[in-house]
């Protein structure tokens, strides 16, 4: 058993390979420290999340170092060099999994535990990353901030390119002399770094998760390695250009913010600074830092492992802005990784260097083999949480949803008979649809026709490849297929693309009152359009709550505080929707078209609910649940009752 009593002055002590690199091992320590406080406190420090963007280029420079010095002495093995990464980095990560599924199966309530189970799995086979960038989309997005896996993309990223470096250079290590290795891997940097920027341009999600998006960060970290055989550094340049990297870096850490498209041309800046302090190799600038800040770049993957679960927790209680409970997490954090690396990473290490191969591979085999299954068994439930019944009934609300509703065809069907109704809109649309389905009880099914996340207008495009246009301008062809005396109801969440201009029309405006106008006249020619063969019901915008709901709720609940029911004021539905309110006023008064009001059912005399009695009406912020669109049954029924004017 490692010794827990060891101190952090004794770091420096201990045994350490011979080529040992104190300037690496800071560059690992600024790195995760940037990383711990970006997380928790991101205003100190913008730019944190470039910590990880170092980590790449150490990766790539080390792991090029590893494969090139053993191709060169013909000692290179390709099973001891998977061998030894497994070593390096599975012990700590199936520990941490296993702390994360014990501690949390009386805590986390079903759904999210159904999640947690889930991306062991993914993270245990090193795939996380593609379950992310199917998942969760913006890294950065408040929602991806609750899964308590997604630190482990970046080890998923590294771990595909360990896949597939080695046989790039053994393919490339008998051309040796037509080709130059440095050279090639030069053009694949280059073309990986020219794919990445085009896809974070269209596609940012996949060109932050995925790994042939990321490659050149870590090729970048090769291409030091052969860029130092090559040409030697002389001496007197070398602090120089030590400080130019750690300028970059920190200016990395200072100035970029989140805001800006990552991985993107900002990008470089993290990258090319340990690109310059690596291939300066200049050790008495960092020598006395290091002397006293080993322990963090020692335990620095440890201490990355453990502190995002930590950094989670704070969220889900409610504390991420309380400055004691952030100081406090964040020394956790660095402690978690001390002991982590202590007592988990150096024995468990040291353990399998001690094991038979095959012995190795059989417990390595068996424990991945174990992480898989009770994620499969978590997956399917039949390992089920047990958290408390209350929390776990809100928290449920959260999938109470209609899944219906065809992405693909845009199509679906609720109910039996012929069609009573239609209803045309965006994703409130389908949250809505089962409750005009059940006002259409007795007379008919309702047909959906729906898009989520494009708004129901006349003229505009969202987005380049959408196709958000071209299905509004499909409504009328559609709509003929359906007798004329069947309604329709359009339901939309129109302020929310409003607010954020997300809508492009053809006469570009600056200037906001001119767009919102633009936007109005969008809304009413399609009612009004529609309203000549159907006749048209408008649905008021349904009330937005400032918090998840069914997450807020359940949260509260779960760390000891006082819960009451959610909801937002009248008077600021009604400002925040007034340029929405008007423009569906002026359809009711230009052609005729009917309007629903929702708030007749979903709000007091002065505020909008987002739950009763703890029974949550949303299974997000704005998307009524299957529970809080039946609210509106009574609503939807005026579409059968009342004569057509």
């Amino acid at each position: 058993m490692a010794n827990i009593n060891l101190s952090i002055e004794g770091v420096s002590s201990l045994s350490v390979d011979r080529d040992f690199r104190q300037d690496i091992n800071l560059l690992r320590g600024i790195a995760i420290l940037s990383v711990v406080f970006y997380h928790f406190t991101a205003t100190l420090l913008p730019g944190g999340f470039a910590g990880v963007d170092v980590f790449f280029v150490i990766s790539g420079f080390l792991m090029t170092k590893i494969i090139a010095t053993g191709l060169e002495r013909n000692r290179f093995n390709l099973i001891q060099f998977y061998a030894a990464r497994c070593k390096r980095i599975i012990p700590a990560l199936l520990a941490m999994c296993l702390v994360i599924a014990v501690a949390t199966f009386f805590w986390l309530p079903t759904n999210e535990y159904k999640k947690l189970g889930n991306y062991i799995g993914y993270a245990a086979l090193f795939i996380s990353n593609l379950k992310l960038n199917k998942e969760t989309g913006d890294y950065f997005a408040l929602d991806s901030h609750e899964n308590w896996f997604l630190h482990t993309w970046s080890l998923s990223v590294e771990w595909q390119f360990y896949l597939v470096l080695p046989f790039i250079m053994m393919g490339l290590y008998p051309l040796r002399k037509k080709l130059n290795t440095g050279l090639c891997l030069l053009v694949l940097t280059v073309a990986s770094f020219m794919v990445s920027m085009t896809q974070t341009s269209t596609n940012p999600a996949t060109s932050f998760y995925l790994m042939p998006y990321r490659a050149w960060e870590m090729l970048c970290g090769g291409l030091v390695w052969y860029a130092a055989q090559r040409f030697i550094l002389p001496l007197r340049l070398r602090p120089f250009t030590a400080i130019a990297g750690y300028a970059l870096i920190l200016l990395s850490l200072v100035f970029i913010t989140a805001e800006q498209a990552w991985p993107g041309p900002l990008t470089l800046l993290p990258v090319a600074g340990a690109m310059l302090v690596i291939y300066s190799d200049y050790q008495p600038l960092v020598s006395l830092f290091d002397r006293n800040f080993r322990w963090a770049g020692l335990s620095s993957y440890s201490v990355y492992l453990w502190h995002w679960p930590i950094a989670v927790f704070l969220i889900y209680s409610g504390q991420q802005h309380n400055g004691l409970w952030v100081m406090s997490a964040i020394a956790l954090s660095f402690a978690a990784g001390w002991l982590s690396w202590v007592l988990i990473e150096q024995p468990g290490k040291n353990y399998l260097n001690q094991r038979s191969t095959r012995a190795f591979w059989l417990i390595l085999f068996a424990c991945v083999v174990v992480a898989w299954l009770f994620s499969y068994l978590v997956k399917n439930n039949i390992v089920v949480s047990h958290p408390d019944p209350l929390v776990n009934k809100i928290a449920l609300e959260a999938t109470n949803k209609n899944y219906a509703a065809n992405p693909k065809t845009h199509l679906s069907t609720y109910g039996t008979g012929k069609p009573a109704a239609i209803i045309i809109g965006d994703s409130h649309a389908e949250a809505t649809a089962t409750a005009l389905a059940e006002a259409a009880q007795g007379k008919g099914s309702v047909i959906g026709i729906t898009y989520s996340g494009c708004p129901t207008l006349a003229t505009g495009e969202l987005g380049e490849s959408n196709g958000c246009g071209a299905f509004n301008r499909s409504l009328p062809s559609k709509l003929q297929d359906y007798p004329s005396d069947v309604p329709v109801v359009i339901v939309n969440r129109l302020t929310h693309y409003a607010e954020q201009q997300l809508v492009k029309f053809d006469t570009h405006s600056s200037d906001k009152q001119a767009y919102l106008q633009q936007y109005a006249d969008a809304i009413v020619g399609m009612a009004c359009t529609l309203n000549r063969s159907h006749p048209v019901w408008l649905v008021n915008p349904i009330p937005e709550m400032a918090r998840n709901v069914p997450r807020t709720l359940s949260h509260r609940l779960m760390t000891g505080k006082a819960t009451r029911d959610l909801s937002v004021p009248l008077a600021d539905y009604e400002k925040k929707n007034a340029t929405i309110l008007q423009a569906q006023a002026r359809a009711a008064k230009e052609c005729g078209v009917q309007v629903l009001d929702p708030t007749a059912w979903l709000c007091t005399a002065s505020r909008c609910m987002g739950s009763k009695n703890l029974q949550p009406w949303y299974f997000d912020d704005n998307h009524l649940s299957e529970t809080g669109n039946k609210i509106l049954v009574p609503m939807f029924r005026q579409v059968f009752s009342r004569p057509q004017q």
